[in-house]
């Protein structure tokens, strides 16, 4: 029998006061990055630690961030 990955993700609250009103005990994106341009730089460094290990092509990031 074959079995199946199919992907699935429980997206992160924007704000704390989303997490809080859902519940979630994981920091939300607001008390992870601050800011958009703070999280766009996380990914942008995460690809690019990424690429310098060889677990992405240099072409992927452009593809993954847009």
């Amino acid at each position: 029998m074959i079995c199946t990955l199919n992907g699935g993700y429980l997206s992160f609250a924007k704000t704390k006061a989303e997490r809080v009103a859902l519940g979630d005990p994981r920091p939300s994106l607001e008390e992870r990055y601050g800011t958009d341009k703070a999280y766009v730089d996380a990914v942008k460094a995460a690809a690019a630690r990424a690429v310098a290990e060889r677990f992405l092509l240099r072409a992927d990031p452009f593809e993954l961030i847009g």
